[in-house]
């Protein structure tokens, strides 16, 4: 299946809940937003699809590290 897009509703619900989890804190805020918004994507995918999803956003990332260098 593909992955479920957050709403502009839920990201603002979940950037509230992170403000009011880790108060005074930028990174841990940042961390678990991206852990619940992943939540939401995932919720519908199996675990190959979250796993090739992975893997592609690993990718992305390392693609942006080397460009860096």
């Amino acid at each position: 299946m593909p992955k479920t897009v957050p709403t502009e509703n839920q990201k603002d619900e979940i950037r509230r809940k992170v403000q009011h989890e880790f108060p005074g804190s930028k990174v841990l805020q940042d961390i678990h937003y991206y852990r619940y918004i992943k939540e939401i994507e995932w919720r519908d995918m199996s675990s190959d699809e979250i796993a090739r999803d992975i893997r592609k956003g690993a990718e992305s990332f390392r693609k942006r590290v080397k460009n860096r260098i």
